[in-house]
C-alpha cells in the first residue's frame, strides 16, 4: 500500500485567534472565581450563565471569571468566591454548593440570589 498522504493544517481564522486574545483588563475588574468546573460541561456553562447574569444584573461592576484558580477542583465542588481586584489574595467566598444536592440543580445558585452577597462582599 502507499502512504498516505498529510492534510495540510487547515489556516487559522480570525475568529478563532480573536477568541484566544485576552482582553485588554481595566484598571480593577471584580473577579468572580468558580470553583467545580471540571465536573463536566454543565458545569462550565452553568459558570459562564451566572457570570453573564451577573453581568446583566450590576452593569457598573465588571465582573471578570476565573475558573478554578487554584488548580484542579474538588469532585462534586461548585463554589464562588469574589476578589476586589485581580492581583488580591483575599477571596470571599460567597456561594458553596458542596453540601447540597441532589439533584445536582442545587449545587448551582441563581444569580438573583447571590448578587446581593457579592455586592456585601465588596464593600
Amino acid at each position: 500500500m502507499a502512504p498516505r498522504r498529510k492534510r495540510a493544517a487547515a489556516a487559522k481564522s480570525s475568529e478563532t485567534t480573536a477568541k484566544k486574545a485576552k482582553p485588554e483588563e481595566p484598571a480593577a475588574p471584580v473577579e468572580v472565581a468558580p470553583e467545580g468546573v471540571e465536573d463536566g460541561p454543565g458545569a462550565y456553562r452553568k459558570a459562564a450563565e451566572i457570570h453573564s447574569e451577573l453581568c446583566g444584573l450590576a452593569p457598573e461592576h465588571n465582573f471578570q471569571l476565573v475558573l478554578n484558580e487554584s488548580g484542579k477542583p474538588r469532585r462534586g465542588a461548585f463554589e464562588i468566591s469574589v476578589a476586589k481586584t485581580k492581583d488580591d489574595e483575599k477571596k470571599v467566598p460567597v456561594w458553596s454548593g458542596l453540601k447540597k444536592g441532589p439533584p445536582r440543580k442545587d449545587k448551582f445558585p441563581e444569580a438573583e440570589s447571590i448578587l446581593d452577597d457579592i455586592l456585601k462582599a465588596l464593600k
